[in-house]
């Protein structure tokens, strides 16, 4: 479902990079008396003075990414401030084993009271298998669920629905699009303000990006990202999205990644590193921590990105003064298709302080203008493009666009089993020029095993 209606009148693609950036502010102020406040707030820190003699501990798992580590600390510091009866244990889990330590630990009752969880797994396995609850309006501060739902934009809570149930409320709201150095353009000969519109044209762009030192390129025209398996479900999504294929059939039972429309979504990825040559895994960094990192550094020329990566660039990085977020390239100009991915704070059903548990959650979402400036995490608020810090956001008159042509990925049955079928074909085929019919036919019988096994 595509997401509605964003305004588009504020432009900021011509922003230099790294400007209108703003320190972190404000939150012990007090994050209920924005104008966006639910309703309860609550929660403690160890070591706070005062402390009630009966605290209820509620414990919070999240990935790892420094910008979102930050604000969640600060919150929690002035959420345990405000409640002395709660307490709460805030772990940051590395984000290579980020997806099975969680779910292990959710599975065996052994997790954290809130997780912070992408709406893949929420809507694959999390929500199916009951290992989350329905969110609670009245502990939120709403006073039924229709009004709960009104304070959010049509589409928000897409990611973690199911069955017309909302388990989970949007802690990111994100869409793709796509980041140019402008200052290799400019150096290639290129032109910043005619970026790729297709996927061809990255390739021929690409290969004027290229640098070498004899034989060694010291700096790739386009790469894709080469983490961990959701990173691959996200990226390769993207092009499936575009091509109309997809990983498994509508009705969840036989695989359909070795499909024509699949191939040709992998074939695309195999183009940028065996026919343009502007792509190389081999020497693309592996650091999940900063994604990003290999276009931060110069090392690549144009990427692929999300709203957050924005908080990664510093006034430090290489790239600094010269980025541009521009629309993803398309397979289909004339019909553009951008994906959405989103993370949602849930309680965990077996969890024993759900109504503490919820009243954090209240809070870590009651300032979203702090989110998008500090994060550059866009919470899907009703009325969130009105923010102040929308008008130093960068780039906003991109990503609303793109937000317009915005669409969920498919739901996955098994989705972790299947990822890593997926990741491995990708890997085999890009690693071991592979040709992606022959991977894809090798994943799509491991799927179907994975599937019919149940």
């Amino acid at each position: 479902m595509a997401i509605e209606s964003y305004p588009t009148r504020r432009t900021r693609s011509s922003v230099t990079a790294g400007s209108g950036r703003l320190d972190r502010r404000r939150l012990v102020q007090g994050a209920a008396a924005t104008p966006f406040a639910f309703g309860a707030i609550a929660a403690p820190f160890a070591g706070r003075q005062g402390r009630a003699q009966d605290v209820t501990e509620v414990s919070f798992w999240t990935h790892t990414h420094p910008p979102m580590v930050e604000l969640n600390e600060e919150l929690i510091a002035a959420f345990v401030e405000q409640n002395p009866d709660i307490d709460v244990a805030y772990e940051i889990v590395p984000n290579m084993n980020f997806a099975e330590r969680l779910l292990t630990s959710v599975s065996t009752g052994t997790g954290p009271d809130v997780i912070n969880m992408d709406d893949n797994q929420m809507r694959s396995i999390y929500i199916p298998n009951g290992l989350v609850g329905p969110v609670d309006p009245a502990a939120l501060g709403f006073g039924s669920m229709d009004e709960l739902q009104a304070a959010y934009i049509p589409g928000a809570f897409q990611g973690a629905e199911v069955d017309g149930e909302i388990y989970g409320l949007p802690s990111e709201f994100n869409v793709t699009a796509f980041i140019i150095n402008t200052a290799a353009f400019e150096e290639a000969g290129l032109d910043p303000d005619s970026p790729p519109t297709t996927w061809e044209e990255v390739g021929t762009m690409g290969e004027a990006l290229v640098q070498r030192d004899g034989d060694t390129v010291t700096r790739r025209g386009f790469d894709f990202l080469y983490l961990h398996a959701g990173w691959y479900h996200n990226q390769f999504g993207t092009l499936l999205l575009q091509t109309g294929g997809r990983l498994v059939a509508e009705d969840g039972t036989t695989a359909a990644v070795n499909e024509p429309a699949a191939v040709e979504a992998l074939q695309i990825w195999y183009d940028m590193v065996y026919t343009y040559g502007v792509a190389d895994p081999n020497i693309a960094s592996r650091e999940a921590t900063v994604p990003y990192q290999d276009f931060i550094d110069g090392n690549v020329a144009m990427s692929l990105m999300n709203p957050w990566g924005l908080g990664l660039i510093t006034a430090e990085s290489p790239v600094f003064d010269n980025y541009r977020v521009v629309p993803l390239p398309q397979v289909d100009p004339a019909s553009p298709v951008n994906p959405l991915y989103a993370y949602y704070w849930s309680v965990v059903e077996q969890s024993e302080v759900k109504e503490d548990a919820f009243k954090l959650i209240s809070f870590l979402a009651s300032d979203p203008g702090a989110w998008l400036a500090d994060v550059e995490f866009i919470q899907p608020r009703a009325g969130w493009d009105e923010l102040p810090e929308v008008e130093t956001f960068p780039f906003y008159d991109v990503w609303a666009a793109e937000l317009l042509n915005g669409q969920f990925q498919p739901v996955v049955p098994n989705s972790q089993e299947v990822d890593a079928i997926v990741m491995s074909a990708i890997e085999n085929s890009i690693l071991n020029a592979v040709p992606p019919q022959e991977a894809l036919d090798q994943a799509a019988e491991q799927i179907n095993q994975v599937l019919q096994a149940g």
